[in-house]
C-alpha cells in the first residue's frame, strides 16, 4: 500500500510539474520546468544509484518511462473522477469512489507487471535499487522544490541532487 500511495503521489508530482506553462519564468526568475531535462536526471539519477550498465539502461528505461506514462494517465483519470464528482449528489460520489479505487487498483496491478517484468532486463538487485534511488530521488526534488520557494536556491552551476549541494 506504502508503494502504491508512493507511486500515486510521484505521478501526480510529475503531472503537476509537467503542467506548469512551459518558457514562463518560476519564482526569482528560475525557468519553468523542462520535462526532458528532468527525465534525464531521473535516469542519470537512477543509472548512477543503481550501478546499470548502458545495455540494461536501454533495455530498463523504455518500460520505466511506458509505466510511468500510463501512471500519469491514471492519475489524471482519478483527477478527473474528482473534479466530476464535486457536483453531484450521494449516489455520484459513490460511484466516483467505486471509480477512484478501481483505478488505484489497476494502478498497483500494473506497478506489479512492471516489477515482473523488469527483473528480467536487469536483476533483482539493480531493480530494488532502481526503487529505492527513485524514492530518494523524488525526495530530494521536493525537498529542492520547498528549499526554493524559501528563497534557498541552489548555487548556480550544481546538480540539485548532489549530496555536496547542502548548506
Amino acid at each position: 500500500m506504502k508503494r502504491l500511495a508512493l507511486s500515486l503521489l510521484t505521478a501526480m508530482f510529475a503531472f503537476l510539474v509537467c503542467a506548469q506553462p512551459q518558457g514562463v519564468k518560476g519564482q526569482q526568475g528560475q525557468s519553468s520546468f523542462d520535462p526532458q531535462k528532468f527525465q534525464q536526471m531521473v535516469e542519470e539519477s537512477l543509472t548512477k544509484a543503481a550501478d546499470l550498465t548502458p545495455d540494461e539502461a536501454k533495455a530498463f528505461f523504455p518500460l520505466y518511462n511506458e509505466m510511468k506514462d500510463k501512471q500519469r494517465d491514471m492519475g489524471r483519470q482519478i483527477f478527473e473522477v474528482k473534479k466530476n464528482a464535486s457536483n453531484g449528489d450521494n449516489k455520484n460520489y459513490a460511484e466516483a469512489i467505486q471509480k477512484i479505487h478501481q483505478l488505484k487498483v489497476k494502478m498497483a496491478e500494473m506497478e506489479a507487471d512492471f516489477y515482473k517484468n523488469i527483473v528480467k532486463v536487469i536483476p533483482a538487485e539493480k531493480a530494488f535499487k532502481v526503487m529505492k534511488a527513485e524514492d530518494d530521488f523524488h525526495r530530494k526534488m521536493v525537498q529542492r522544490q520547498r528549499r526554493d520557494r524559501r528563497g534557498g536556491n541552489a548555487r548556480p552551476g550544481q546538480h540539485p541532487l548532489h549530496e555536496n549541494n547542502q548548506r
